[in-house]
């Protein structure tokens, strides 16, 4: 019952949002919708499973915007990915190092807390560590709900005059693709749908089982990806999209609770610290990618908006940026901020804590 309150609440804020224009109203209005009545009653609920579903289905959703194509685009993402890569690095050390001089905060409390990763992740991450997880859980918290509600809204602002992602002009003319026996056997709209969603649920939970970061939406996306480079089976409509949009909201909104405010006070700042060092971030990331003709300002602000490869990577699709560069990059950023920034935090924590 509490679950399908929550979705309910969720789909009147979806509405709402809507009406009120909000871009991605689907997952804002949800979010916000389901934090509040959260708030209120302390009732908002949802099964993992409802993770995986989201996840999967957002990596068939993007899997089917990567073609032939784009996969040759993957070695001009590098470079991108490792500007990023450092720029998230530092930052991490450095508003760690204001933040534990602040508040007091033990170094390795500090440096997770300011990690650009997935609140569940960087939480269980901490357990291991010894970190204080109450602490670093509402920073995480409030970064990604901060991240959500104002960067799609700074970003629209920033690039208004900007136009819509364009993918590069074809340098051959691609060969047609052979008619496989998948093509033969599944040739209704229908069935195509039906496929795909089976295919990426059953890669989401193989993926959600392995342990590996994003995996319940890298490996459907990765799936989706190969049948759409290789045959014709594949189909996600946009009402699929709107479903994602508006699961992974409602899982945010579940996160934000009363008692999540009631320890707000002792974290404002340093929340505020960490959302303006992202702010930078951002700016001085999509500007420089820009400047050197890397990725186009909107698909830079995008991808490096510390929101999650799923959220930003949904968000980014109702306005017209570039989502399969997005998605790579935001990909690639999550499986690094969870392989590589943890033994990062304790080679400098023996060095200088």
């Amino acid at each position: 019952m509490n679950a399908l309150l929550t979705l309910a609440a969720g789909i009147m804020g979806w509405r709402i949002a809507a009406r009120l224009k909000l871009p991605a109203p689907a997952m804002l209005g949800s979010m916000i919708a389901v934090g509040l009545t959260n708030i209120l009653f302390d009732y908002a609920a949802l099964p993992l499973a409802v993770k995986v579903f989201a996840q999967a289905i957002s990596g068939a959703f993007i899997g089917m915007q990567i073609n032939r194509s784009d996969l040759g685009r993957l070695k001009s993402l590098i470079i991108p990915f490792l500007i990023l890569a450092v720029l998230l690095t530092a930052n991490t050390f450095v508003v760690g190092i204001v933040i534990r001089q602040l508040c007091g905060w033990d170094w390795m409390t500090a440096l997770l807390a300011c990690v650009a990763g997935g609140v569940t992740d960087i939480s269980l991450i901490a357990m291991e560590m010894g970190a204080d997880v109450g602490t670093v859980a509402m920073m995480q918290t409030s970064r990604l709900v901060g991240v959500l509600l104002f960067f799609p809204y700074w970003i629209q602002f920033l690039t208004r005059h900007e136009p819509d992602a364009e993918k590069p002009a074809e340098t051959e003319i691609p060969q047609p693709m052979r008619i496989t026996f998948l093509d033969r056997l599944i040739h209704h709209r229908s069935g195509k749908i039906a496929f795909t969603l089976l295919l990426s649920l059953g890669l989401g939970m193989i993926g959600n089982a392995s342990g590996l970061p994003a995996a319940s939406m890298v490996f459907p996306m990765i799936g989706v990806v190969g049948f759409n480079c290789t045959t014709s089976v594949c189909a996600v409509p946009v009402q699929i999209k709107n479903l994602a949009q508006l699961l992974a909201g409602s899982l945010v909104g579940v996160s934000i609770t009363a008692a999540t405010f009631g320890s707000l006070s002792s974290t404002l700042v340093p929340v505020g610290i960490l959302l303006v060092s992202y702010w930078v971030v951002n700016l001085i990331y999509s500007l420089l990618c820009k400047h050197r003709h890397l990725l186009d300002l909107k698909s830079a602000m995008f991808a490096s908006a510390p929101g999650g490869a799923t959220d930003m990577s949904l968000i980014a699709a109702d306005l017209g940026a570039d989502l399969s560069q997005i998605a790579l990059i935001q990909v690639l950023r999550a499986a690094y901020v969870v392989a590589v920034m943890p033994p990062l935090i304790l080679g400098f924590i023996r060095l200088w804590g």
